[in-house]
């Protein structure tokens, strides 16, 4: 495995790339070489890009998946796994894609690993895009907790309700429904509104008090490459078989 990125035309090995201070990006999943929901991420990209720098990538979705394939086969992840790529644009217009270590499923998965949750103050995002600055509150909201004994930190505003990122959206089940505080337009989250609708369930749209995390059968958390599921929130113990059912169904999936 060798690790590859490309910058503007160059491609370098990823150990040497350095991010830029001030971007937006996308998290693409690829399997098998094959970058899903391109189009999207880009247009999202290209959307967050013009509100906060004026400006937009002029690549389109033929280019960066001719990158996206050569990067992944140059660095040798192999064809079974789910790779993610990155796609950054800076505030100086310079484009790039980073590969990646490849994940531990074929596809969309449930992670083992269940972690715990603790309620974090912090305010609304701003941005659909994930940009340097989200990924450090992100990285510090983490950290903050850990020491009060959560894994990962589970945001909360002003009025103790939960907020779901779109990079990163919260789902939790309840009395054979599930609930999300936000309807977002990223890709994490169609993803898995899709993946619920093929189990033939619902998703509704509404405020989601802290408290109520209390009565709750199951929480969950979607990323671009799969789902975590929560394992406790405030000493109340979660389940994750409904999660897991979801898990079976979201795409991508291996092509046979």
């Amino acid at each position: 495995m060798r690790l590859l990125a490309w910058v503007d035309g160059q491609v370098v090995e990823a150990s040497k790339f350095r991010a830029p201070n001030i971007y937006v990006m996308q998290r693409i999943h690829t399997l098998q070489s094959v970058p899903y929901n391109l189009e999207d991420h880009i247009e999202i990209m290209r959307r967050e890009s013009e509100r906060l720098f004026g400006f937009a990538s002029v690549i389109g979705v033929t280019d960066a998946q001719r990158i996206i394939r050569r990067l992944v086969d140059l660095s040798r992840v192999g064809g079974v796994l789910s790779v993610p790529v990155v796609m950054r644009l800076d505030s100086r217009a310079s484009l790039s894609f980073e590969v990646e270590k490849p994940t531990y499923g074929s596809g969309a998965y449930l992670r083992a690993k269940r972690d715990v949750a603790y309620p974090l103050r912090r305010d609304m995002p701003t941005s659909v895009a994930q940009t340097s600055v989200s990924v450090a509150l992100d990285t510090m909201s983490d950290c903050e907790v850990q020491h009060l004994g959560g894994n990962v930190a589970l945001w909360v505003d002003a009025q103790e309700r939960i907020i779901s990122r779109p990079w990163l959206p919260v789902f939790v089940y309840f009395k054979g429904n599930w609930f999300t505080p936000t309807d977002h337009s990223s890709v994490e989250y169609r993803v898995v509104v899709d993946a619920i609708h093929k189990i033939g369930q619902k998703v509704y749209v509404r405020d989601i008090p802290v408290s109520a995390l209390e009565i709750v059968d199951e929480l969950f958390v979607a990323d671009i490459m799969g789902l975590t599921s929560i394992a406790s929130i405030n000493k109340h113990r979660l389940l994750s078989s409904k999660t897991n059912r979801i898990a079976t169904v979201m795409e991508p999936k291996i092509l046979e």
